[in-house]
Formats: C-alpha cells, sequence, structure tokens
C-alpha cells in the first residue's frame, strides 16, 4: 500500500503598517486515505531526480477542470512561481522530508519573492508525495484545507512542481493573486486619484495636487528603511503608510485626507521589497497643505 501524504498554506501578504508575519498563519496537514503505486506500463524505475513538465500540466489542468466545475476562473500559470515550486519539490526529495519550510530554507513568501517579479498580496501552497498525479491531486482534493487552496476564488496564478523520485512523485503547488503593477508616475497618479475620490465620497472640495519632490524623498526613505517612521517635514501634515492597493486609501489615512483645513496636497511612493514585505510594498506619503 502506498499512503499519500499532503499539506496546506496559506498566507495573506498584505501592504499594512503592522506586518503579517508567516509565524501567525494557520498551517493545516491531513493525511489522505491509501492507496497503491500504479506505475504505467513499461515504466522503469527512475533512480535519479527528475521534473516531470507533464505531471505538472496535468495537475495544472485537473485543478482548472476542478475550479471550472465550481465556476471560477481558472489559474494562469507563472513561470517565476513554477520555479519555486520545482525548487521546493526537489528540496523535499532530497531531505526525504513532506514540508512547507525545510531546514534551512526561507518561508513561503520569500521563495516567491525570489523567484516572481509580481505584486502578490496573497499565497498559498500544497506540497504532497504520491504515487501519480491523479493520487495526488485526488488526495489534496479530498482534504478541505487543500482544496480551499485549489478552489481558492482570489487565487489566479499559480506555478507547480513535480519531482520524481524513484516511483514517488513528489509535488509542490504554489498559489497567489497577482495584483496590476504600476509604473512609478502612474502609481503617484493613481494615488493621487484616490485622494480626490476620497473627498468627494465625503462631499469636500477637492484638493489641488501640489508637484514636489519632498513626499517621493520621504516614502523612499521610508522603503529603505524598512520603516514608516522616515522623518519629514514638520510645518505640514504628513501621512505615511504602506498598502498593495494605490487605487484606494486606509481609512485611518481617508479621515486625514478628509481635513477641512487642507486645500493641497503632494504625493510621493516608492515599490519596493523588503524584510518586512518580502513579496514587495508601496511606501506612500502624502503631504497635505
Amino acid at each position: 500500500m502506498f499512503r499519500v501524504l499532503i499539506s496546506s498554506l496559506a498566507l495573506i501578504l498584505m501592504g499594512t503598517p503592522v506586518p503579517v508575519k508567516d509565524a501567525n498563519t494557520p498551517t493545516a496537514a491531513a493525511n489522505a486515505a491509501t492507496a497503491s503505486p500504479r506505475p504505467a506500463a513499461g515504466d522503469a524505475a527512475r533512480d535519479s531526480t527528475t521534473y516531470d513538465a507533464g505531471a505538472e500540466r496535468d495537475l495544472l489542468r485537473l485543478a482548472n477542470a476542478a475550479r471550472a466545475q465550481a465556476g471560477l476562473a481558472p489559474l494562469q500559470e507563472d513561470a517565476g512561481m513554477t520555479e519555486a515550486a520545482r525548487a521546493h519539490a526537489a528540496a523535499m526529495v532530497e531531505q526525504q522530508q513532506l514540508s512547507h519550510q525545510l531546514p534551512g530554507e526561507p518561508a513561503l513568501s520569500q521563495r516567491l519573492a525570489v523567484n516572481c517579479s509580481l505584486h502578490l498580496d496573497h499565497a498559498g501552497e500544497n506540497v504532497a508525495y504520491a504515487g501519480s498525479v491523479t493520487q495526488a491531486h485526488d488526495g489534496l482534493m479530498h482534504s478541505p484545507p487543500h482544496r480551499e487552496n485549489l478552489l481558492n476564488p482570489a487565487y489566479n496564478i499559480a506555478g507547480i512542481g513535480a519531482v520524481w523520485n524513484g516511483f514517488v512523485l513528489y509535488v509542490t503547488e504554489d498559489f497567489g493573486h497577482s495584483l496590476p503593477t504600476y509604473s512609478a508616475p502612474d502609481a503617484d497618479a493613481t494615488i493621487a486619484e484616490s485622494v480626490t475620490r476620497t473627498r468627494r465620497d465625503a462631499a469636500m472640495k477637492p484638493l489641488q495636487r501640489i508637484d514636489n519632490t519632498a513626499a517621493k524623498t520621504v516614502a523612499c526613505s521610508m522603503a529603505q528603511a524598512d520603516s514608516i517612521d522616515a522623518p519629514g517635514p514638520r510645518d505640514h501634515a504628513v501621512l505615511r503608510y504602506t498598502t498593495m492597493r494605490p487605487e484606494s486609501v486606509p481609512d485611518s489615512a481617508a479621515r486625514v485626507i478628509d481635513d477641512r483645513r487642507a486645500r493641497g496636497f503632494a504625493v510621493g511612493s516608492c515599490y519596493a521589497r523588503t524584510a518586512t514585505y518580502p513579496s514587495g510594498v508601496y511606501w506612500v506619503t502624502l503631504i497635505l497643505y
């Protein structure tokens, strides 16, 4: 008999002043029913660790078929996430261990950050080993936390790594929600639009946007220091925050933006990946005049 072993992980990678840490992320693990591996006729035992691109495609196809049946959009493959998933699957083979973070290995958020240029605010991972693609997928689908990852409507991209070790297939499925990316000028313009919209929603007069470098300097200083406590102008109200979504402002920021004494504002943003935010975040400064 062959046991299908699986484990799941989900992360929220939000850009907030108080970061979400991996240590606070719930991890669920479950054992599926045992099953006997049945290699295809004519297969020879694999005596070395090899990637199986066909198995990776099949796992993605099965995942998207399950999502379609649930009325969900398909996952798009991302090359960077695939590389991250393959590296982790190979590491599990090397250490003969099923885990989301092996000894000496970075956590999922760091692994994805190294391999992906995407802006992610959510990420998840399923890991398994089984005797075949079908066994691995069925085991994951019959376990609630793993099924939840596969059918999470928030996820829109994925990378799957499948590595054979003999007749055992080690699988890593990495999932994420990829956000739109903005150039530096577009990010500033988008934040400025969100300020204008916030004032309009509060039935207040619009603020004049003032172009200067002070706000940008403060934003980039925050990113460099990996802290929102970078110094700013002392004679004006300065609002600092981090976000993954420049098209909206935090509720706490809205209360300051709605100040009736304000007549103008300057905006500066800096997108950066830091130790606190390995997947990247917009560091934002608003100066109210």
